[in-house]
């Protein structure tokens, strides 16, 4: 699946590799989990603000820092979205 956040004229070459594989795919699964899951916050009015929606915002993260694991990624941010009863 190809991200739509960057024109593909302004991609690394490591971006387009990453968009191009399974983790990313897999990230975006997760994330899209995320938005759709009434216990996190994923639509706080920092994203809003931003021209990037939640999901795009943290794949273009982790393709240009592409030493950044991943599934600990997505576990953090769970943890920092989670809504609090």
């Amino acid at each position: 699946m190809q991200d739509n956040s960057l024109p593909q004229q302004t991609q690394t070459l490591a971006q387009k590799r990453f968009y191009a594989s399974e983790q990313c795919a897999t990230a975006r699964r997760a994330l899209e989990r995320m938005v759709e899951d009434q216990h996190y916050d994923t639509d706080s009015l920092y994203y809003r603000q931003n021209a990037l929606d939640f999901i795009e915002r943290h794949l273009h993260y982790m393709s240009t820092h592409l030493i950044v694991n991943v599934e600990g990624y997505i576990s953090n941010l769970k943890l920092m979205t989670r809504k609090r009863s």
